[in-house]
């Protein structure tokens, strides 16, 4: 029972020494005041306090979280808004290479009949030579976008590799325009007389002795008077009269010329041919000449009467 009059008594029971026991123990309350006790702790600290401290982290970093979050957006626009961006003069500068020229020279000898366009010359031509220089330019590199700048080369067609057949001579079929023989053949044609309904040309750019019939505005005829070019078969100037007959027995027929020279004219079997010919002219057992072409161009000797 308290005491007033008791040194050392406490209203809770006990004396002071008591009490001063129970706060001296760390796993016991300790009385703040009289008649009330404290609330527990975590090594001195309220565990309020740590709670709080807690919570204001979590916030911290989910706050932070989110700033991470917005700041990586995949659109590549959001960064760019909160850039400076400044803009360089750009120079452009044009450079045009020299052309390159690639000269190539090609030899073309024509025929007797394209010997010369002057009527008031007397004097008889046995072939003319015309030199041909085909230019090859090539434009600068940095104009590749410029639709104006590429340079269309014509490459001849014609070549030594060629041959004639009943339908032609190379990428040159009979029936066929000036113009369409140019664009086939990668070359001009020259014409070896005057322009008229019947008259020779030959290519700009080709091997030797080669001349082509017009007709009617179309080619019907071509004649082969020297060079390497042979038929498919492989005959030529210069091969002999018994290989032709070897090669073809009873597709050739015999005509006897007034100069005794014979034409061996080869006849096609195939339907789609039948208005077609090639005659080999022989002249001492071998071929001189020989021709092909579309009947009756091709059987006359000289299909333009002279002109």
């Amino acid at each position: 029972t308290f005491n007033p009059k008791i040194v050392g008594s406490s209203p809770t029971g006990g004396t002071q020494r008591d009490t001063a026991r129970v706060a001296s123990n760390g796993d016991r309350e300790r009385p703040d005041r009289v008649g009330r006790k404290l609330r527990p702790t975590i090594g001195g600290v309220n565990p309020r306090s740590i709670i709080a401290v807690l919570v204001t982290l979590i916030l911290i970093l989910a706050a932070a979280l989110v700033v991470v979050t917005w700041g990586g957006d995949d659109d590549p626009d959001a960064t760019a808004t909160e850039t400076t961006t400044t803009t360089l003069g750009t120079t452009t500068t044009t450079t045009t290479a020299a052309p390159t020229t690639t000269v190539a020279t090609t030899t073309t000898t024509i025929p007797v009949e394209c010997g010369t366009d002057d009527e008031d010359d007397d004097t008889t031509t046995e072939s003319t030579t015309t030199t041909t220089t085909t230019t090859t330019t090539t434009a600068a590199a940095d104009d590749e976008d410029d639709p104006d700048s590429s340079t269309t080369t014509t490459v001849p067609t014609i070549s030594p590799n060629d041959s004639v057949s009943t339908v032609g001579l190379g990428e040159v079929d009979f029936g066929m325009t000036i113009r369409q023989a140019e664009v086939a053949a990668g070359t001009r044609m020259i014409p070896c007389g005057p322009i008229g309904e019947c008259y020779r040309v030959t290519p700009a750019v080709a091997p030797e002795g080669i001349s082509f019939l017009v007709t009617a505005s179309t080619i019907e005829r071509v004649d082969i008077v020297s060079g390497s070019i042979t038929t498919r078969s492989g005959v030529g100037i210069g091969t002999s009269q018994e290989r032709i007959i070897e090669l073809f027995g009873d597709q050739i027929e015999t005509s006897i010329n007034d100069d005794s020279s014979v034409d061996l004219i080869f006849v096609p079997q195939d339907e789609l041919d039948a208005e077609f010919r090639v005659i080999f002219t022989i002249r001492d057992g071998v071929v001189e000449t020989y021709r092909s072409g579309r009947v009756p161009q091709v059987t006359d000797a000289d299909p333009c009467g002279g002109n």
